[in-house]
């Protein structure tokens, strides 16, 4: 993509064949480690009642919590991304086990929408999905959004959810992701007729991130020329444990400062993805921007944007959510940044969760048809109904 001026002018440059590129050795040997997951569940469940990052978690968060950790801490990018398939993949299953249509769009430059369910538009949700920009939106994420709507249709409120799929590490870079987003919402604007109040904008961990870039370029335009039509003003916006920091550091006033976030030592061994993972995904990720140290960098990197970077926000989305957990790595991060956020919009709102892990409520649903733990899991609810209110106060 080229850049003039400070902005991207040029669509992104797709390469499918770099996604999940393995030499033989390495399959086997990541067949190898996926036979010891086995091993690794049990001797968690041995370990629980001694040991804080359990303890307190249903039998089921165990076994599903301990596989999840110790896939992000001993597989690499490639390997990962082999494990987790593609989006397209996941979804297509996921919505062959459920008996519900395979809905898929071709968006311009690459992006894909995906709908969770029937397709909507007089309200919707999108979902901008985790996964470090690297890996793929998984099945236990779009139960949780099915989990959703199907809540909201017992109270008589039918809302559409569409998956945007984007292209990936290394597939592309940054902001290939932004810009494939963008034409999500241009489509779905201009085509669809949807209008803007009647859209909310969700993502979780690296979607978060996008969730934040998105609302980020549509304060100052990183395209040119812009592609969500100038004056949008979405009806919501939510980001659950949003990646906000990649390098895990807060410069604040010292921009020579490089030490990391209590949180990502304090949280390294409760939370579900650990330190040393999101820091070599975020230097991933980084590394493949082509501006990461300066027209880049608010974007990618906003709780260490310019104090006012988020002054308007209320003119682009007229609610805000963000939520984090008590437990997790990014707890101090996703704090700073919503203390950025807040000066600015008077409707934002925050929530931690008590003991919450990164994406918390998401992994109930990797084990569970539903929520799991009673007043454990105090963050569904509160999703539920932010949702609920974006739709109905009106």
């Amino acid at each position: 993509m080229s850049l003039n001026n400070n902005r991207y002018s040029t669509p992104p440059r797709l390469d499918e064949s770099k996604f999940g590129v393995l030499s033989l050795p390495r399959y086997v040997w990541m067949k190898v480690k996926l036979m010891v997951i086995p091993l690794v569940i049990a001797r968690e469940i041995l370990l629980s009642p001694f040991v804080a990052r359990s303890k307190n978690r249903p039998l089921k968060r165990i076994i599903g919590d301990s596989a999840f950790r110790f896939l992000a801490d001993h597989f690499p990018e490639p390997e990962l991304q082999q494990v987790l398939g593609t989006s397209v993949g996941v979804y297509s299953t996921w919505a062959r086990k459920e008996n519900l249509p395979i809905t898929i769009e071709e968006l311009e430059d690459g992006g894909r929408l995906m709908w969770i369910g029937p397709k909507r538009t007089e309200k919707m949700l999108l979902y901008c999905h985790g996964g470090a920009y690297i890996f793929a939106v998984q099945i236990f994420t779009i139960s949780f959004w099915r989990f959703i709507q199907l809540q909201l249709e017992k109270r008589g409120l039918k809302v559409g959810i569409a998956i945007i799929s984007y292209s990936l590490v290394p597939v592309s870079q940054f902001p290939t992701p932004l810009w494939q987003t963008s034409r999500a919402l241009q489509h779905l604007l201009s085509v669809e007729k949807v209008k803007p109040s009647n859209l909310v904008l969700v993502g979780d961990s690296a979607g978060g991130n996008l969730v934040s870039q998105v609302l980020s370029s549509m304060l100052h335009p990183l395209f040119d020329p812009p592609i969500i039509p100038n004056g949008t003003r979405l009806r919501g916006a939510y980001m659950m444990s949003p990646w906000i920091s990649l390098t895990g550091v807060y410069t604040g006033q010292d921009s020579t400062n490089n030490q990391l976030l209590p949180s990502f030592t304090e949280n390294n061994h409760c939370d579900v993805v650990g330190r040393d993972a999101l820091l070599s995904w975020g230097k991933t990720v980084l590394e493949g921007a082509p501006n990461p140290t300066t027209t880049d960098y608010p974007y990618l990197e906003p709780i260490n944007a310019p104090y006012d970077w988020f002054q308007g926000l209320p003119d682009v989305a007229e609610r805000v959510f963000v939520s984090t957990g008590g437990a997790e790595c990014l707890r101090d991060s996703d704090r700073l940044f919503f203390e950025k956020i807040k000066p600015f919009h008077g409707e934002a709102e925050f929530f931690e969760q008590e003991g919450g892990v990164h994406n918390d409520p998401f992994f109930d649903f990797q084990v569970a048809d539903g929520p799991l733990g009673g007043k454990r899991q105090s963050l569904t609810p509160k999703i539920l109904e932010w949702v609920w209110k974006c739709f109905e106060e009106k």
